[in-house]
């Protein structure tokens, strides 16, 4: 059994996905992809993960699911990470106020997801213990 912290992400980009898993295996996380928002839901209920990954450009509303989960309960202290192209400003911001924390570049998203994901578990609990 994996018992590395799990990172549940909605991201259809297949090289995308691939991007990110590299950078969480080696920042000693493991992931599970979430096909979109229902499947995402479902994922949630069935783990507890250390981070939700939202791929902003993910072809539904992006923001809407955001803001579902942060009111939702259950998954309103999960820590959550957004990311979109960098000349997308727009959707970023609204992910900022939806309560996306952080949220980054796409770039930025694939390069360092482990960083990414350390910082949302971070803006939740400043005092998070390390992996």
């Amino acid at each position: 059994m994996d018992d590395r912290p799990l990172v549940i992400a909605l991201c259809p980009d297949l090289m995308m996905r691939s991007r990110i898993e590299s950078g969480l295996d080696i920042a000693g996380y493991r992931l599970r992809v979430a096909g979109g928002p229902t499947r995402l839901m479902q994922a949630l209920a069935e783990d507890a993960p250390t981070c939700i990954l939202i791929d902003l450009e993910s072809g539904g509303d992006a923001i809407a699911v955001i803001e579902a989960l942060r009111t939702d309960p259950a998954s309103r202290d999960i820590p959550l990470a957004a990311f979109a192209g960098h000349t997308n400003t727009e959707l970023l911001d609204q992910a900022r106020v939806a309560g996306a924390d952080p949220v980054v570049a796409r770039g930025q998203a694939a390069i360092s997801t482990g960083s990414v994901v350390d910082a949302a578990r971070a803006a939740v609990s400043p005092n998070a213990d390390a992996r």
